[in-house]
């Protein structure tokens, strides 16, 4: 996606995402209901100011620092490669925002139903998202899997994101099958978690093989 068409994709998903939050405002009630537990049970409320508007807020900060990413990185360059996917991935969630913003707008109007089945197909998405954004990433400080080995070599950077973007590929498709059992999304969230340690070491222990392989004979 190019840089122009994902700033005006943006612009009226925030449009939009505003608007719709004005327009049925005058009909919430004075509390909001704005956080579920596991199973779909309200937990956590705010003011009505605060509960309709804060997402919004949150929606803006999130996308224009995303946007900003590729600016002010030291090594911007690298986002040349990846650049028309970056942009897709910042428009997805930009839409992810917005359809839990409706979610929690349609709850907190009356309709009634699991939020957990309804946020599966997004944070499926979402996930499905990241993994080709990994997979198509190059080294950068705020992007990607960054620890001090993938930020050290680059076929430390290239190896461990071809895995991640599997360990990604894998959670979001079983977060996908949330939709009918809702337990699948919590164990996509839970695979994430354990294998982002797993990530780590396995970049560390290819950064360490790489430093103690043997060098390459040089040509006369």
């Amino acid at each position: 996606m190019k840089n122009k068409t994902a700033l005006f994709a943006l612009a009226v998903i925030v449009a939009l995402t505003a608007a719709g939050t004005a327009w049925v405002y005058p009909r919430l009630p004075a509390t909001l209901v704005t956080h579920w537990g596991v199973h779909s049970a309200p937990n956590g409320t705010m003011g009505r100011a605060w509960g309709a508007w804060l997402p919004v807020g949150l929606m803006v900060f999130i996308t224009a620092l995303l946007w900003t990413v590729p600016y002010i990185d030291p090594r911007r360059q690298n986002y040349k490669a990846f650049r028309p996917l970056y942009n897709l991935f910042v428009v997805g969630m930009a839409i992810f925002m917005a359809y839990v913003q409706a979610l929690s707008l349609a709850w907190n109007l009356g309709y009634r139903f699991s939020i957990t089945r309804g946020l599966s197909p997004a944070l499926g998405l979402l996930f499905i998202g990241l993994a080709a954004l990994l997979r198509a990433a190059r080294p950068n400080w705020f992007v990607g899997i960054r620890t001090p080995w993938t930020l050290s070599s680059p076929t430390v950077w290239h190896k461990t994101h071809q895995w991640g973007a599997w360990v990604f590929l894998l959670a979001g498709v079983v977060m996908l099958a949330g939709v009918v059992w809702e337990p699948a999304l919590w164990l996509g969230v839970g695979f994430v978690v354990v294998s982002a340690v797993g990530l780590v070491a396995y970049s560390a222990l290819a950064y360490e093989r790489e430093q103690h392989s043997p060098t390459p004979p040089q040509n006369d």
